[in-house]
């Protein structure tokens, strides 16, 4: 967190370096992506190449055995943030 910005979390957030999917559940689209933070409301998700995430999506954490419905709440373009739906 920058010095002088308030911290918006309301979960404990965990540094992770797993490998994901974002799966777009209307066409079936997958996405390779880096899971490098995580709480139990949300992510970072981090992908090489900027491509268009959809809005809504599934997120699955193949290594954890995790998969669950997530809508995109900020990018910059290679970094990605999330919030768990489901």
């Amino acid at each position: 967190m920058s010095p002088g910005l308030p911290e918006r979390r309301s979960e404990e957030r965990f540094s992770t370096v797993l490998n994901g999917w974002i799966r777009d559940p209307k066409n079936k689209t997958r996405i390779e992506c880096s899971v490098w933070d995580l709480s139990q409301s949300g992510v970072r998700l981090i992908i090489s190449d900027p491509v268009d995430v959809p809005l809504e999506f599934e997120l699955e954490i193949p290594d954890a055995g995790a998969a669950a419905m997530t809508r995109l709440v900020w990018t910059d373009g290679t970094h990605y943030g999330a919030r768990f739906t489901s």
